[in-house]
């Protein structure tokens, strides 16, 4: 398994649309590293939404990209450089 850094919004819609229609997955470190929450995240640029799967709880976002800041840690992990997809 490796690890790609999320690098911006722009990188974060292109990897979490890589997938087709299938969700795509990403680990956001929280306290330095400490902990983590993995995250099965699409986006759909027809729609400019993300759909996000929250692994520790099974909930379910369904959130526009111009609320993800407000909505999610995403905006905050990109910013920290502490997002990153999951690749094979």
């Amino acid at each position: 398994m490796n690890y790609v850094k999320v690098e911006n919004m722009d990188h974060l819609k292109a990897l979490a649309s890589m997938q087709g229609d299938d969700f795509a997955d990403f680990v956001l470190l929280i306290a330095g590293g400490l902990a983590r929450s993995s995250k099965r995240i699409i986006y759909y640029a027809d729609d400019d939404e993300f759909y996000i799967i929250n692994e520790i709880d099974d909930s379910y976002q369904e959130v526009k990209a111009i609320d993800l800041n407000a909505e999610t840690n995403l905006v905050a992990g990109i910013e920290q450089g502490s997002l990153f997809a999951v690749v094979d």
